[in-house]
């Protein structure tokens, strides 16, 4: 015999096939999106702690694991699937826009495909896009995680995974989840060092990105890597 909460998740599902999602209030949205990791049990009540907490749908999805599970009848699964909702977004995003390896070549071309990895990112991450000589993509490795503020990015690692790529051009990409696209001096740093030591293996460093939420700073077009790179073979147009 079905319970109350039975006969909620019906109406809530008719809802959904006969309006759309969307059109949805935001705790019917989350509620639903619950449906999938809690079977039974009364998923409104947890909707509406979870809004609560984060105050909107997406302060939910990109929640901490650990904040989301401290919520009363969201366990460390339930807190999981919410927190993969944002890179599955990305996945999303990315397939839709690419029907063969894109070519990151202009600024528009790596700020629509780049800032897609960091959907939801909470902490500093780092990624190492492997190009060939064409600039097609080729791999693309996650290089380094780290905190709010900060994460440490081992050179040799990255132009190790360049090197196994088989990469003729490398592109490196992490987040500011400040808010603030622009470069620390650690940064510049980090660049200039990864540039000399790209060119000692005989790859192109096509730029060091930053980005934060849709907007992206690059390095090289800004002129900080002109101390390094006195050849002018290849740029990035903007």
């Amino acid at each position: 015999m079905s319970n109350i909460h039975d006969r909620h998740r019906e109406r809530l599902d008719r809802k959904v096939d006969e309006y759309g999602l969307e059109m949805l209030e935001p705790h019917e949205q989350l509620e639903h999106l619950l449906f999938a990791v809690i079977p039974r049990g009364d998923t409104n009540a947890v909707a509406h702690r979870l809004l609560e907490r984060f105050i909107t749908v997406a302060g939910v999805l990109n929640a901490d694991v650990e904040e989301l599970a401290k919520i009363e009848g969201v366990g460390k699964r339930t807190a999981m699937f919410l927190s993969t909702m944002p890179a599955l977004l990305g996945i999303v995003e990315r397939n839709i826009k690419v029907t063969e390896p894109p070519r990151l070549y202009d600024m528009k071309e790596i700020q629509e495909y780049v800032t897609t990895y960091f959907h939801g990112k909470l902490v500093e991450s780092a990624y190492l896009f492997s190009l060939n000589s064409s600039f097609r993509l080729i791999a693309v490795s996650k290089i380094s995680e780290g905190t709010h503020d900060r994460t440490v990015i081992h050179r040799s690692r990255v132009i190790k995974q360049a090197i196994k790529d088989n990469a003729a051009v490398a592109l490196v990409v992490h987040n500011h989840p400040c808010g603030n696209p622009k470069p620390s001096l650690s940064d510049i740093s980090l660049s200039r060092s990864l540039s000399e030591a790209f060119e000692s293996v005989d790859i192109k460093f096509a730029d060091s990105i930053i980005v934060s939420g849709n907007d992206i700073f690059s390095i090289r077009s800004n002129g900080y890597l002109k101390e390094v790179n006195k050849k002018k073979d290849y740029e990035i147009k903007i």
